[in-house]
């Protein structure tokens, strides 16, 4: 009898155990949890195959895991899926959810964190991107979110060690101050990322073969495989990418709000040095409804222009913060003067003409510019 009842039961242990690696919220707290928040519901759902290629080739292990909420536009409904080497499993299907919502991610973020709990996780927003204006578009539901929703979706999961984004020109001042307070570093590119997006393959492994590495640590790794990866690629060139501590953007944000103020103070007598800086100054390719500026970069021209020396001064304590928050800043070959971060500057159709309604009226909810005094300067700028 014992021989016909030892398979069994250790088939079943064998489960139970693959179970736990799968849904860990019984097992022991893991070191990492990537959660990868996969809005694959437009025309980038042919990008998501070859990026869940590279994870299972890692794969998680009882110290890391990696999951993701999987929307695609081919599909309906979507799936909460675990990673492991060679394969994934599907661990919860929903039906039609709109990624949009802040609601979805909250409820994602919290579940992943009940079944894989971890001393320390990463976000990914997965899918396009556009600043202020939007990340994560749902094609579907017609929906996106924006820099209020990200802040809602912060709010109510209170803090995630490493927020990524695997998406374009996100690299932004008025995104990242929706982290303050919620994240240690913020990695995103401030400009476009092509469509192998990052090497994800890289990056699990970094964590799989070090998993109590730091978080400051792996927030440099992503930005350093970034950046080995796109260097040798043939037929890319311009490519970015920058890790920013989250600590430093109180600083930064009160050294742009005393900017802002010296530039209001002498908007009369200088807006055309202002606008000959802008000209100048490091603008991302194909970013609408605004010139997204690298916020450095501006500075420097700024402080060429025969301005005020309180003004330069103002410009230098603005230097000084990008300086501090950036922990890692990467271009390729073929890119230059970007520093790490940008900040929007509107064009006059986007924000005072006929398209104010994608520039100037979605600006005004966004935290960032009503704080450091930006959304009145530009209304002063362009004679609103």
């Amino acid at each position: 009898m014992k021989k016909k009842t030892v398979l069994p039961l250790g088939l079943i242990f064998v489960f139970l155990m693959q179970m736990l690696l799968v849904v860990g919220a019984s097992a022991q707290t893991a070191e990492w949890t990537f959660m990868i928040y996969v809005c694959a519901d437009n025309d980038l759902e042919s990008s998501w195959a070859p990026d869940l290629e590279e994870l299972e080739s890692v794969g998680s292990t009882a110290d890391v895991h990696f999951v993701a909420l999987v929307d695609l536009a081919s599909e309906d409904g979507s799936e909460l899926i675990h990673i492991e080497q060679g394969t994934h499993t599907v661990v919860e299907t929903y039906s039609e959810q709109n990624l949009g919502d802040p609601q979805v991610a909250i409820n994602f973020i919290t579940t992943a964190q009940s079944y894989w709990p971890a001393n320390r996780y990463v976000l990914d927003f997965w899918d396009h991107g556009n600043g202020f204006e939007s990340v994560c578009w749902d094609q579907g539901d017609e929906d996106w979110l924006d820099c209020p929703k990200l802040g809602q979706i912060m709010d109510a999961v209170g803090f995630i060690d490493i927020i990524v984004f695997d998406a374009c020109t996100m690299a932004h001042a008025e995104a990242y101050y929706e982290f303050i307070g919620h994240a240690d570093y913020v990695v995103g590119s401030e400009e476009s990322v092509p469509l192998d997006g990052y090497p994800n393959d890289a990056n699990a492994l970094d964590l799989v073969n070090n998993p109590t590495q730091d978080t400051l640590t792996y927030a440099i790794e992503l930005v350093t495989n970034y950046g080995e990866y796109y260097w040798k690629k043939k037929g890319y060139g311009y490519e970015t990418l920058s890790a920013v501590d989250v600590s430093q953007l109180p600083a930064l944000t009160t050294a742009f709000t005393d900017w802002t103020t010296e530039m209001s103070a002498n908007l009369g007598q200088y807006k055309k040095r202002y606008t000959a800086a802008l000209r100048g100054a490091k603008k991302m390719a194909g970013t609408e409804p605004a010139y997204f500026v690298d916020m450095y970069d501006y500075m420097l021209e700024l402080q060429d222009e025969n301005v005020p020396a309180s003004l330069k001064t103002a410009a230098e304590n603005v230097k000084t913060a990008v300086d501090n928050a950036v922990v890692i800043n990467w271009m390729n070959h073929k890119q230059s003067d970007c520093y790490g971060l940008h900040f929007f500057w509107s064009k006059a159709l986007y924000w005072s003409g006929s398209w104010a309604s994608l520039g100037r009226e979605i600006y005004i909810s966004v935290a960032w510019g009503q704080t450091t005094g930006w959304t009145n300067f530009l209304d002063a700028y362009f004679g609103i």
